[in-house]
């Protein structure tokens, strides 16, 4: 998360950066903005997905194993190599999403239980059609 509510202006970053000839106090002043706005616009999904029971690990873990398109489940390993997060807190996350009833083992199982592949249960799938809109609703409504 960015914390900082009230950027510096770009006078006081040109006084910072004067002895860097290479650094435009612009560019700085421009992405500072773009990471308030990023952090403004997590904070909203966050809270959107909050009011509806889910966490953004796993709002995001459900959109793995649906956005796949010749396949209707995963592995926790595939997801993980999807996403940018521990191991560890996708593990937390899948397990929430199993005892909520959103996820599941897929019908037919390997023999080795490390690539045994996860779907969504018809309530998971139900869930995630209902929040997808809102959650594009976020994303269009950011201002970056």
């Amino acid at each position: 998360m960015f914390f900082l509510k009230e950027l510096p202006d770009e006078d006081m970053i040109a006084g910072v950066t004067a002895d860097l000839p290479d650094v435009s106090p612009t560019h700085i002043l421009t992405v500072l903005t773009r990471l308030r706005a990023a952090s403004v616009l997590l904070r909203n999904i966050e809270a959107y997905l909050r009011r509806h029971g889910l966490s953004q690990t796993q709002f995001l873990a459900m959109m793995m194993i649906v956005r796949e398109p010749d396949r209707a489940s995963l592995s926790a390993a595939e997801i993980a190599a999807r996403l940018d997060i521990s191991k560890p807190v996708l593990s937390k996350a899948l397990g929430s999403l199993a005892d909520k009833g959103l996820i599941g083992p897929a019908t037919s199982q390997p023999a080795d239980r490390r690539q045994t592949q996860l779907s969504l249960t018809p309530d998971g799938q139900r869930r995630f059609d209902q929040l997808l809109p809102g959650y594009f609703q976020q994303l269009h409504a950011a201002d970056m």
